[in-house]
């Protein structure tokens, strides 16, 4: 055998051996690839949901997973972590702040745009500030609610009180009609008994 027939023999041996290690090496690193997309599209998919209730504890739970999700290298997955940055610092400092409000829908469709921009989406941000649907009833129950609540914590810190009224407890007297076959009967016990002598 010369030695290019050697040198062959060491590559096809090789190349069997490498290949299979090599393809399970990429498969495996494909697969850790889609599970991290997958879960970064389901962080942004319950806060593209959730927009129009920033108290929904699902959408602060997904807030909160912003930086472990998007912890890329990237320019794209620094943007997300820096725009979640900013939101966070003004919901931390949210009673000291003039117009808090209005600056945090601001940041976060910023946040929300930088999110789709990362995982492909195209989403301007007027549409990501006023393309939720949130019906006026379902505002109108959340409000009602939050009114209760408050009206119970204001009874029990005695800031407020539960009126009480007394009524009179008079109710009219039950009368059962009586039918006129059991009438001669009900006459007849209640007739005085002659005393036989």
């Amino acid at each position: 055998m010369d030695k290019t027939g050697i040198v062959l023999s060491i590559i096809t041996i090789i190349a069997i051996i490498v290949g299979p290690v090599a393809a399970l090496y990429i498969q495996k690193r494909l697969e850790i690839n889609r599970e991290a997309r997958s879960r970064k599209l389901a962080v942004f998919k319950t806060l593209m949901s959730y927009r129009a209730t920033s108290l929904a504890p699902v959408f602060v739970q997904a807030l909160n997973l912003i930086d472990v999700e998007f912890d890329g290298d990237n320019e794209k997955e620094k943007n997300v972590r820096n725009a979640w940055k900013e939101l966070l610092d003004l919901l931390n400092n949210y009673r000291t702040t003039p117009n808090a409000s209005e600056k945090v829908r601001e940041l976060t469709a910023d946040l929300l745009q930088a999110m789709g921009t990362c995982l492909g989406y195209d989403f301007d941000k007027v549409q990501v500030k006023k393309g939720a649907y949130y019906p006026e009833g379902l505002v109108n129950t959340e409000q009602e609610q939050h009114a209760v609540r408050r009206g119970i914590l204001d009874v029990l810190q005695g800031k407020r009180r539960i009126p009480v009224g007394i009524f009179e407890d008079k109710f009219p007297e039950i009368v059962v009609p009586v039918i006129e076959k059991d009438q001669n009967v009900l006459e007849e016990a209640q007739a005085p008994k002659k005393l036989l002598g």
